[in-house]
């Protein structure tokens, strides 16, 4: 008897694939799209969580292959576990508004990911204005691991409790995870490809006008 076929793929696959021929094969397209969107993720990818987001790594993929990208995340109510419709809603609706305007001013890139985090409005807070902001070191909450059988383990998420030079401590300037709930602000991060320490953004031309976009003409939550 032959066991069933199974499939699975990560974000970067997904956009691999898309990109390295899926689209052709599926939809026809021979020419790459204009720009690619991951996410909406459930919960935010702020601080030390952005290295283990999916979302993040499939926009990298994108532009690793000269496609502009957004990777895009809404965040849970106050309770950190319900993930309420009106944020999905929020982060959709701002993020539509937020591509015109890129596109309008000719701005997509593939020099960086814009990674954007829209915070909680379920309470009926509005969000703030967009804030231009780096990816922190500190963390947020921290992945749990329970064992469940001999060889098994349940994965969970835990609040990570900040100490003084502790590895939760947020230790970077303008941290998007500040912006995030410190401000209720949507937060707009770029994020390149090339991870070596001390590297300046691409092009520092078109971030400059980026950033005045977000922080100036940018469509308010």
């Amino acid at each position: 008897m032959t066991a069933p076929e199974t499939s699975s793929a990560t974000p970067t696959d997904t956009v691999e694939l898309a990109l390295g021929g899926g689209l052709k094969a599926e939809a026809g397209r021979t020419d790459a799209p204009d720009l690619v969107l991951t996410g909406i993720d459930s919960g935010p990818d702020v601080s030390a969580q952005a290295n283990d987001s999916g979302t993040v790594g499939a926009a990298i993929a994108a532009v690793d292959e000269g496609v502009p990208a957004l990777a895009l995340s809404s965040t849970r109510d106050e309770s950190e576990v319900r993930l309420p419709r009106e944020n999905y809603r929020a982060t959709a609706g701002f993020a539509t508004r937020f591509v015109v305007g890129l596109e309008e001013r000719s701005l997509p890139t593939s020099d960086f990911v814009l990674k954007v985090d829209h915070p909680d409005v379920s309470a009926g807070h509005p969000a703030g204005a967009p804030r231009w902001t780096s990816i922190g070191h500190g963390k947020v909450v921290r992945h749990t691991y329970e064992q469940t059988g001999e060889s098994s383990f349940g994965i969970g998420l835990g609040f990570c409790e900040e100490r003084p030079a502790g590895p939760c401590t947020e230790t970077v300037r303008n941290a998007d995870a500040e912006a995030l709930y410190g401000e209720n602000r949507i937060l707009v991060a770029p994020v390149t490809a090339d991870h070596t320490w001390g590297e300046k953004l691409p092009n520092p031309g078109i971030s400059r006008k980026t950033r005045h976009y977000v922080e100036h003409e940018a469509p308010r939550g």
